[in-house]
């Protein structure tokens, strides 16, 4: 049941990802990417294994830049 239960929370993980990166899973008129079949596994592989090893998530999160602040001469 748990294995049921990752599965479902992964997916819509990705499916948040994918709405956040702008993605989109149907062909149509949109300037947006399609999120072709390579990013889907990928992405769904990512989730799934870091819903089932949250501890994982450090290895897929590339390291912040800093924020600069604005600062006038």
């Amino acid at each position: 049941m748990a294995d049921v239960i990752n599965e479902s929370v992964a997916l819509d993980l990705m499916k948040l990802i994918a709405r956040s990166e702008g993605r989109r899973f149907a062909p149509g008129r949109s300037a947006r990417p399609i999120a072709d079949r390579q990013w889907i596994l990928r992405t769904y592989a990512q989730c799934l294994q870091t819903v089932r090893r949250p501890a994982s998530v450090d290895k897929w999160l590339a390291p912040t830049p800093p924020v600069r602040k604005n600062r006038r001469p």
